[in-house]
């Protein structure tokens, strides 16, 4: 399977499409298909579109599917960016479904109901891992960072004076098979505790995870944004800061080979009404928070605690390369999966060094 590397001369290509930009973000989970601005409800759901963006007869723009994780970045740039005609402005009409996690989107990508997906590093990494000697999916684009600074490790209050006696306690939370599998393995390390004897209480989801904050049932969790947030309101206490854990999130944008070469423009275009929609976002919080607010019942202060703690990262850089080397050599070396692979491999570049290649840093 034949894919492009790092191309040190970025390619001169112009968009033969007039201003032509499809966002498709991808979330986890099942969840609404919406095509409208509401982010309530939906529009064409992605089932019912094509496989393969095509002019339409609505003046020439291209169909682009987007599965959404609720509540990330890729969920608030594409439900408002499309509520404010951007998407339309760069030639997309932008279908969306969205999903509770990540992973699910890329699922959707899979199995042909959408043509984008994202997943944080953690979790695209073992994917790629367990399905890299016959997967079709590539990595085109980072789609975030996030910087953790206003989270960290929370506990049950009665662990904060003294984080050993979280060794053996009641437990950690996670939410298996995401990025929670990978905080906590590294908190354990940071407090020397024996990953092996720790108790792990798994949740399906964030809302699961929260309830079982608020009712006290673990002795801790890593919360960010909102979440923690959350966790502060139930009484819980911030005992290491993201900072001093060293924990950061990238969150990169996926699709399928084949949809990647037959759309690349389509693509192109896609990533460049994104990176418009998420500068909108940033210079018209309020506005925005108050769209939320309107059509979702959002509490602005948790758009705000999102949107404070995570920055867009569209582009791909040599950083980011590096994150997931990181994050593959870990997974390997803890038995995630029995395959090694080389990153490098999974990256193509070409959409975005139609539109972005200043983006591209890639050594």
């Amino acid at each position: 399977m034949m894919r492009n590397r790092w191309k040190k001369g970025k390619r001169a290509a112009a968009i033969l499409l007039a201003g032509f930009t499809a966002f498709a973000l991808a979330g986890c989970g099942s969840g609404d298909s919406s095509s409208d601005s509401s982010a309530a409800s939906a529009g064409s759901s992605a089932e019912e579109s094509s496989s393969t963006a095509t002019a339409g007869s609505d003046g020439g723009l291209v169909t682009v599917r987007q599965a959404l994780m609720t509540g990330n970045l890729d969920y608030y740039i594409a439900v408002i960016g499309k509520a404010q005609g951007i998407f339309e402005e760069y030639g997309v009409d932008l279908e969306y479904t969205e999903y509770a996690y990540g992973i699910n989107t890329i699922d959707a990508v899979v199995n042909g109901t959408a043509d984008i997906g994202n997943m944080a590093n953690y979790a695209l990494v073992n994917r790629f891992g367990n399905t890299s000697q016959d997967t079709d999916l590539i990595i085109f684009s980072e789609l975030s960072s996030n910087s953790g600074q206003n989270g960290g490790l929370y506990v049950s209050p009665e662990y904060a004076d003294d984080l050993s006696s979280l060794d053996g306690s009641i437990g950690f939370i996670t939410t298996v098979g995401t990025v929670w599998d990978f905080y906590n393995s590294a908190i354990f390390e940071y407090l020397g505790f024996d990953e092996s004897e720790q108790n792990i209480i798994s949740t399906d989801s964030t809302q699961t995870a929260l309830a079982v904050v608020q009712n006290n049932e673990a002795a801790a969790w890593y919360a960010y944004g909102a979440n923690a947030e959350r966790a502060e309101e139930y009484g819980w206490v911030l005992a290491i800061p993201s900072e001093e854990l060293g924990l950061t999130t990238g969150a990169y944008f996926v699709t399928s080979q084949s949809y990647n070469e037959e759309n690349t423009e389509a693509l192109a275009a896609w990533l460049e009404a994104s990176q418009a929609a998420y500068d909108w976002i940033n210079e018209n919080q309020e506005e925005a928070a108050e769209y939320m607010e309107n059509t979702t019942g959002l509490d602005p202060n948790d758009f705000y605690s999102t949107w404070e703690s995570t920055v867009c990262a569209i582009g791909f850089s040599q950083e980011g390369v590096e994150d997931l080397e990181a994050m593959q050599e870990w997974c390997y070396a803890n038995g995630k999966y029995d395959n090694e692979f080389v990153v490098r491999d999974f990256i193509d570049t070409s959409a975005l060094e139609l539109v972005f290649p200043e983006k591209v840093t890639i050594e």
